[in-house]
């Protein structure tokens, strides 16, 4: 019993320092916001990004609201909403105050999509109506036409 105390404590201590030096993932990064469709996998080809952008440009002249689209291999080892809040929090989408932005985001390799709405649109996209515009678009999710079927399903809810 009296050798099993000093070898107990010295196995915490080693698993102490072992916990202490071990380093978590780091978070996924997040690309820089220079346009209404940020595409860092290269699905998108350049009509489909042209038609996204006019229409996320539109949309915020005619309303204010902003619709950002992005396209990411994969947000590992965050979850996809995890990585959608801290994207929305980095880029501070939507206006001041209004605080109306949407962030449409695709993780590429993880198959998943989520739509992030600020609070000024939880009213006009519910947590409901962004789940039923993602299982809409599921039958074309591999290519940029669930990206554009899932912005163009998102308007005339909403705008």
């Amino acid at each position: 019993m009296r050798g099993l105390l000093p070898r107990l404590a010295a196995a915490c201590l080693l698993l102490a320092s072992a916990l202490a030096g071990a380093q978590p993932a780091p978070d996924a990064a997040i690309p820089a916001l220079d346009s209404p469709v940020v595409d860092t996998t290269g699905t998108l080809d350049a009509a489909t990004v042209q038609r996204l952008d006019a229409q996320a440009r539109a949309l915020q002249q005619r309303k204010g609201s902003q619709l950002q689209v992005l396209v990411v291999p994969s947000t590992q080892p965050e979850s996809i909403e995890q990585y959608a809040v801290r994207v929305f929090e980095a880029w501070k989408l939507g206006r001041k105050g209004v605080d109306d932005g949407v962030l449409l985001l695709v993780a590429k390799d993880d198959r998943a999509v989520r739509i992030e709405t600020g609070y000024g649109l939880e009213g006009a996209i519910p947590d409901i109506a962004a789940n039923r515009v993602i299982q809409e678009s599921a039958w074309c999710r591999s290519s940029g036409r669930a990206i554009t079927a899932a912005a163009s399903r998102m308007r005339p809810r909403c705008w």
